[in-house]
């Protein structure tokens, strides 16, 4: 009996190894949300640490580093390693050159998808940018090498819905995430992985609160010139636009796959819940009385439903994981009312 049980568990799972360098699509967005978690961090020639700073072979390579990968110190040389790959087909993870003092590669950084890059900018320190900027970089752009060879694809046993691999009982989110996945709020990807740390796009969030709130549009055609109507999220975004939840862009599209930043989403649940002013603002040094969401920040903080980072700022430009965004609607369903 044992060895039947054996042989079962074994035929739910196909695990091929991964060497050094060798990751699958999933390990890609991790780098990525990686590197993210180091925007702001001040820029320094030489810098390779957060400590210290960074220029920006010295945050490719740190970032690198952290999944067993080891780049060549100078950008020059980063540019003349791994291999070349057109900007067709570029893929997160992928590192991009521009020539900017000097001719040649003189600047990198790491594709995260949607036309942008992450980098050490001399002015901005860790940020976003896109390769196609018309200003600056869309005319410097150089090239771009992949140092992550092609995926091998590790599958996993499909677990009862709610449950993931990588949301263990000690998450720090796994309440919510585990609680609004067995409602149907939201969904993870294939066999069982939830992505955590993965950025919640617009199309996503939209997906979430329409779910939540149990919104339904009574159009079946897109209201928005960017989404199909064959897209998955169609009608959840048509929904959320009729409640005055999520609108769109003047131009008319809604951006389905663009990241949400942190105050964004602070707007959004204002919109959609009723966020009492308890009197008790907060003070975050990098969001002043005037800025666009102030007021959504301060109530959600107030009624705990979001708080700042341990330097007591609160990121307000930084990007929402799919975790932070599962407890912030987990807090706002069990503490708040529906507008």
């Amino acid at each position: 009996m044992v060895k039947k049980l054996g042989a079962w568990i074994l035929s739910l799972l196909t695990v091929l190894t991964l060497l050094p360098g060798q990751v699958n699509a999933g390990e890609r967005e991790d780098l990525v949300a990686t590197a993210k978690k180091y925007i702001g961090i001040k820029y320094a020639w030489g810098g390779t640490s957060p400590s210290t700073g960074f220029d920006c072979s010295g945050f490719t390579s740190y970032v690198f580093k952290q999944y067993d990968v080891t780049l060549p110190r100078m950008t020059v040389d980063q540019f003349n390693g791994g291999t070349a790959v057109k900007k067709a087909d570029l893929e997160q993870g992928d590192l991009v050159f521009f020539t900017t003092y000097k001719a040649g590669a003189s600047h990198a950084g790491i594709y995260v998808g949607s036309g942008n890059f992450i980098h050490a900018s001399s002015s901005k320190g860790i940020t976003i940018s896109s390769i196609n900027d018309p200003y600056y970089w869309g005319s410097r752009y150089l090239g771009a090498r992949r140092y992550l060879s092609e995926e091998k694809v590790v599958q996993l046993a499909v677990l009862p819905q709610g449950q993931y691999h990588d949301v263990s009982a000690g998450y720090w989110a796994y309440t919510p995430i585990t609680n609004l996945s067995k409602k149907g709020v939201m969904s993870g990807y294939e066999f069982s992985q939830f992505k955590p740390e993965k950025s919640v796009t617009r199309a996503e969030a939209a997906k979430m609160v329409a779910n939540a709130l149990g919104l339904k549009s009574s159009s079946t055609t897109s209201k928005f010139k960017d989404v199909s109507t064959s897209f998955w999220g169609v009608n959840a975004i048509n929904a959320v636009k009729e409640a005055g939840i999520i609108t769109g862009y003047p131009d008319g599209t809604f951006k389905p796959n663009q990241e949400m930043t942190r105050d964004e989403i602070a707007a959004l649940i204002g919109k959609t819940f009723v966020l009492t002013d308890k009197g008790t603002e907060n003070s975050f040094p990098d969001v002043k009385e005037g800025y666009w969401a102030y007021d959504s920040i301060q109530r959600l903080s107030e009624n705990n439903i979001a708080s700042g980072f341990d330097d007591n700022t609160f990121k307000p430009q930084n990007d929402t994981s799919r975790a932070e965004f599962s407890t912030f609607l987990y807090r706002a369903l069990t503490k708040l009312a529906v507008k």
